[in-house]
């Protein structure tokens, strides 16, 4: 009745709108008929008392122009054909209706995917076909690969910046029945759920958003969905400088739900550190609480319902300060740490441990008592490792005075370990627990304002606690001690209570899979079309077609169907679907909008928006044959066709061959490279991160070739490219490099040596063109090449998988002469190596038989550094040479010069002298150096000659003096010790009459007399003391 009141309504409106003579006119106008999809949502109780969808499967056939006043078309005449895997279902004959001016069709089953529907109606008025391929939402039958984008985001929040946003890129691929689809992108999620003055500030960056699913037909068999980011999180609790403040950092969230062959797999994963505040605390407060978290973990594994993993782990500590106008409190909480471990339904580790102490400080007034109360927790600790208590400790001392004096104090500690019996004789494993209390009065006031008489107290117990945890009563005695000594025991009854810790709980993160909307639907639409996607639960949309349009799709003009559709309440959706050739049913663009409740029926809530738009389509092409553009080599000033490393060397060479070509319609589905001139064949390429390509899709098609060939040079090749619709083929040269030979082995004879000495060389080399000459290079110290001889050949077995291969390489031997010039130590020498085809190269590696062989430093030649030489010793004296050193009789000394002559081939760094009694006095032991560089006592700068000034005192006695001289070279090299040991000549100066006196030549009886006057003066004084001492 509502249709057709509809229809009449539109029919009256019409009538009113048109003129008289076009009203007329429409009677003799003929009548077209156009069959609609019109499915709609049939709720139905499924077996297991759940409100399920199902697809009410009717069409409706509308006329052009309709009918009015009433009126029906004719008797119809409908057929209907519902094919599903070649076999029609449609049964005798179709339910139909005639009514306002419509037919309805209703069919026995649901559409199902890959169902072919046909339906023919023919009436006395019009007649129309219509024929219909089911697909799934956005899924089209035909093989496809697109990709899209996706931004969607969270609106609705009242503070200014708030919302999660995410933008990604999706991939989509159908293979015959299997249909697979990604979506990976990053986002944020910033929101301040704070109301007043509380709640938290969540603030996250998200690195990684990724959904994976694959559907075979319709049905889900896979899904994966992960999510991973970090950032901070910020949470007040209570009005202003009351309550708890959390400012935490968030170094690592993750979330992952997998869903595959019926089971879910959902795993979460949170770590971070911070600080807490209680009423408002901080470092500088003298008020409430404040510390640090250095650990918070947590960490879940799902599956299927049982909770796998579950791993709890937080380590914190604190600083708890209240005060008032008379009173303070100070707690240390050193360490708070939990760790509680579960896998595979045991408990794998617990540990709890709280650690502290404190002081405080308080007045107890109230009229007319006036106390004062100072106390220290000395010591506060509880642990519990593997479920079981290893400590129990509570330390607590205090005074009180002002109206009344005394002290009080309160001991809890574990004394013993042992077995103990409890209320019915059994025997279990116990801690023994000291409870211990006192309060002391030591004076009160005479007359004062307590009227009742304050009295001393002491508690002693001792409780008998099994250490298991999860047990409960677990108490089994009692022993109170009285002052007197009295003892009393108590077994309380039904201790322990033996109980197990039970393991966690799986809680579902995700109610269900995580899906948009989805269902079957025709593959290509008509305006006024519509149909109901009840795939998802969650997200049943009925969908209407509005229009069709052209519009642009990765380049090319296709024809879209335009469409609205409703979730229900206040959430839609719209957008285009492709509605012609084999990609019909691919959505072109969508944008949702879906409200969710937040309060309890006032309409407050937040709305998602999405927005998917296909960004590429990269099989099948969606263009004609002649719409299409064939693929060509790029020109964008590269070779088309060239090396990623630039060269291929023959002779087991690897590179990368990439061949770079533009296809506009990005449909190209293969390239090959004939290299049959290389002898290899025709090599496939591939642009989808196989055979060494680098980037997915990006037109550069890569494999990748290894030549163990001769050939080289530039050889000619056929480049073969195929789109969906033609082959291109395109000639290219590349470049082959001709390795030069390798060296395979080097050995020295002698291994090591010295300058100026002949070494022998035996080489073994390598290459398939054979070796022309080695040589022994030495021009880069000036020595030129020495030619080695060809020696015998060599075969060599290289491993070819289980096989092995021989190459006949040869032996090089010969000899040169190690030059001067050459620094010391362990040098490489230079080879000269060139094949019969005229590569070269002078090398000082060793490789393999292959030119992709690694190479590796060749064995070294080690140059023994010799010694500066030192000769023509000589000694100086005004310039001539003398052949002995005159040490005077007496007065001025005599000076001398001392001339080396140092060589080194490396040159020398210094010379030295020790020449002991000639030295300045002081430096007889010291190392005094010589001079070439024309200043003092050198007479040429440079000359190889090293000069030392020295004199001869008359101190000297004749005879021959011994010296040590020593060089050192460049590279430190020193003269050795016992080549340092040289002998200088002393002679005394001659005396004469005229000059000699007699006292010069009887000084030595003068200085015998004189010591002996000495003694005797001496002897004379000791005497004289003797005498005249007073000693009795």
């Amino acid at each position: 009745m509502t249709r057709s009141f509809a229809v009449l309504t539109v029919a009256s409106f019409l009538l009113l709108a048109f003129p008289l003579d076009m009203a007329g006119a429409q009677e003799d106008q003929s009548i077209s008929c156009t069959v609609l999809v019109d499915w709609d949502e049939d709720w139905y109780w499924d077996e297991s008392d759940d409100y399920v969808p199902s697809i009410l499967h009717r069409y409706r056939v509308t006329f052009e122009p309709p009918f009015s006043n009433g009126s029906s078309p004719g008797i119809a005449n409908v057929s209907v054909a519902h094919l599903r895997d070649g076999i029609d279902i449609a049964g005798q004959s179709p339910s139909t209706l005639v009514a306002g001016g419509e037919i309805d069709i209703i069919l026995p089953e649901e559409p199902d995917f890959g169902d072919s529907i046909s339906i023919s109606v023919n009436t006395d008025d019009a007649e129309c076909t219509r024929q219909l391929n089911i697909t799934n939402w956005n899924q089209p039958i035909a093989d496809h690969e697109v990709t899209r984008e996706t931004h969607w985001s969270m609106s609705g929040l009242e503070g200014d910046g708030e919302g999660i946003s995410f933008d990604g890129r999706g991939w989509q691929r159908r293979v015959g029945t299997i249909l697979e689809s990604n979506e990976l992108g990053n986002g944020s999620l910033f929101l301040d759920l704070t109301n007043g003055s509380e709640g938290p500030v969540v603030d996250l960056e998200l690195d990684r958003i990724w959904l994976n699913e694959t559907y075979e037909g319709t049905e889900l068999i896979r899904q994966d969905f992960e999510m991973s980011g970090a950032g901070s999180l910020f949470l007040v609790s209570g009005q202003e400088g009351e309550g708890i403040t959390i400012d935490a950092r968030v170094s690592d969230a993750y979330v992952l739900r997998s869903f595959q062959e019926g089971e879910v797999s959902e795993r979460m994963r949170f770590q971070g550190d911070g600080w807490i505040s209680l009423n408002g605390g901080d470092n500088e407060s003298s008020g409430g609480a404040f510390g640090e978290v250095f650990l918070l973990y947590f960490e879940t594994w799902d599956e299927d319902g049982f909770r796998r993993l579950q791993d709890i782990q937080i380590e914190a500590n604190a600083s708890m300060r209240i005060s008032g106008l008379q009173e303070s409190f100070s707690f240390e909480l050193e360490e708070l740490i939990f760790r509680e471990k579960w896998e595979e339904g045991i408990r794998t580790d617990q540990f709890t441990r709280v650690f502290g102490s404190g002081d405080f400080d308080f007045v107890a007034s109230e009229e007319p008592l006036f106390i004062e109360v100072n106390g220290t927790i000395p010591i506060l600790h509880f642990e519990s490792e593997a479920g079981e208590t290893v400590a129990d400790t509570l330390i607590v001392d205090g005074t009180y005075d002002g109206d009344a004096e005394g002290s009080f104090g309160f001991v809890r500690q574990i004394v013993e370990s042992g077995v103990f019996e409890n209320s019915t004789g059994a025997q279990f494993e116990a801690d023994k627990i000291r409870d211990e209390s006192w309060f002391n009065v030591s004076a009160t006031p005479f007359g004062g304002p307590i009227d009742e008489e304050l009295e001393a107290e002491h508690n002693l117990t001792f409780e008998y606690v099994v250490p298991q945890e999860d047990w409960s009563n677990r108490t089994i005695r009692y022993t109170y001690v009285e002052d007197n000594g009295t003892v009393e025991e108590e077994y309380p009854e039904n201790s322990p209570v033996i109980s197990y810790a039970q393991p966690p709980d799986a809680t579902t993160i995700f109610s269900g899979n995580i899906s948009r909307e989805t269902g079957v639907c025709p593959q290509t639409l008509l305006v006024g079309d519509s149909f109901s996607l009840t795939g998802n639960r969650a997200m049943v949309l009925d969908v209407s077609v509005s229009g069709t349009s052209i519009q642009e799709v990765d380049g090319h003009q296709v024809s879209v169907a335009e469409w609205n559709g409703n979730y229900g309440d206040m959430s839609q959706a719209y957008g285009s679907v492709i509605n012609e050739g084999i990609l019909a049913g691919m959505l072109n663009e969508i944008s949702r909008m879906v409200h969710v409740e937040l309060g309890e029926g006032d309409g407050s809530g937040v709305s998602f928006i999405e927005n998917q738009k296909i960004d590429r389509i990269t099989s099948p092409s969606i263009i004609t044959l002649d719409e299409n553009t064939p693929p060509s080599f790029s020109n964008d000033g590269n070779p088309a066709v060239r090396f990623r490393e630039g060269i291929l060397t023959a002779e087991g060479g690897v590179a990368h061959l990439e061949v770079s070509i533009d296809d506009i319609d990005t449909d190209t589905i293969a390239v090959s490279v004939d290299l049959s001139g290389l002898g290899m064949g025709v090599v496939d390429l591939s642009d989808s991160g196989t055979q060494g390509d680098l980037v997915i899709h990006d037109g550069i098609w890569t494999a990748m070739i290894e030549h163990n060939g001769l050939q080289h040079g530039s050889v000619p090749v056929s480049v073969t490219m195929q789109d969906i619709w033609v082959s291109v083929t395109e000639e290219s040269t590349i470049d082959v490099t001709n390795p030069p030979p390798r060296v395979i082995e080097l050995d020295f004879s002698p291994s090591e040596t010295i300058r100026g000495e002949q070494v022998e060389m035996s080489l073994v080399v390598y290459d398939g063109h054979g070796v022309s000459q080695v040589s022994v290079d030495l021009q880069v110290v000036g020595a030129g090449q020495t030619p080695l001889q060809y020696s015998s050949p060599l075969q060599i077995q290289v491993a070819r998988g289980s096989s092995a291969e021989y190459f006949d390489a040869q032996i090089w031997t010969g000899n040169f002469v190690l030059p001067n010039n050459m620094a010391p130590g362990k040098q490489s020498i230079p080879i000269l190596v060139e094949d019969e085809a005229g590569a070269s190269d002078t090398t000082t590696m060793t490789g393999g038989i292959l030119s992709k062989d690694a190479y590796k430093q060749a064995k070294k030649l080690h140059i023994d550094n010799q010694s500066p030489s030192i000769y023509n010793l000589s000694v100086l004296h005004d310039g001539s040479l003398v052949d002995a050193i005159t040490s005077p009789i007496s007065g001025t000394p005599i000076n001398y010069t001392l001339e080396i002559h140092v060589e080194d081939i490396d040159g020398v760094s210094s010379a030295q002298a020790k020449i002991g009694r000639l030295a300045p006095i002081g430096q007889s032991e010291s190392w005094l150096l010589l001079k070439d560089d024309g200043s003092g006592p050198d007479r040429v700068a440079g000359d190889g000659i090293f000069s030392l000034h020295f004199s001869a005192r008359s101190s000297l006695w004749e005879g021959e003096m011994p010296v040590m001289i020593r060089a050192t070279d460049v590279y430190l090299s020193m003269t050795p010790a016992d080549e340092q040991s040289h002998n200088l000549t002393i002679v005394k100066a001659s005396s004469s009459g005229s000059s000699s006196s007699w006292i010069t030549d009887h000084s030595s009886e003068l200085v015998v007399a004189s010591l002996g006057a000495l003694l005797l003066l001496g002897a004379g004084a000791f005497a004289y003391i003797i005498r005249n001492s007073e000693l009795e």
